[in-house]
């Protein structure tokens, strides 16, 4: 059962990643900007460096003294951990579930969002459904030391170790 989900998980990538195939995700332009920046040909561009060797990949969107955006392709769960600033997060293409403290996970498809406040425990599983492309925005910006490990994600798959590489950071 793994291999195949493995199989279409690396098909999806495949036909996402083909010229034929437009993510219709809109753009992102900056107040004074001059141009604009595609979201669909970025969540493209980072489906295309999914690998079972490297389960997610990002690019930072922008940043400000108050706050940093950014879009991560994902194709894996994310350990237990917490930020020391909010998070707002909205899945783009894809589709996954949270794992909280607080319940049940909580499932997020194409269009949802989910805020997390500052120190509460979560992880993001985004292979429920093959790859998915969120877009993050954390406050205060991220920084070295951004993504802290922790327990007390329930209903969570056990994870054997916690590499802050995982997260595409």
């Amino acid at each position: 059962m793994n291999i195949n989900v493995s199989i279409l998980a690396v098909i999806l990538v495949a036909t996402v990643a083909s010229s034929t195939v437009a993510l219709d995700l809109g753009t992102l332009t900056a107040y004074g900007a001059h141009s604009n920046v595609n979201l669909g040909t970025i969540a493209k561009d980072l489906l295309t460096e999914l690998s079972p060797s490297k389960p997610a990949a990002n690019r930072t969107l922008l940043v400000t003294e108050h706050f940093s955006f950014h879009m991560f392709a994902t194709n894996r769960t994310e350990f237990c951990h917490y930020h020391p600033g909010d998070t707002l997060q909205r899945v783009l293409y894809g589709g996954g579930q949270f794992y909280t403290a607080y319940g049940k996970p909580v499932p997020q498809n194409p269009g949802d969002s989910f805020f997390i406040p500052k120190g509460k425990p979560h992880a993001f599983d985004g292979q429920l459904h093959g790859p998915s492309v969120v877009i993050v925005q954390w406050s205060p910006p991220y920084h070295e030391g951004y993504i802290i490990p922790t327990t007390g994600c329930k209903d969570m798959p056990n994870m054997a170790s916690f590499n802050n590489s995982d997260f595409g950071c």
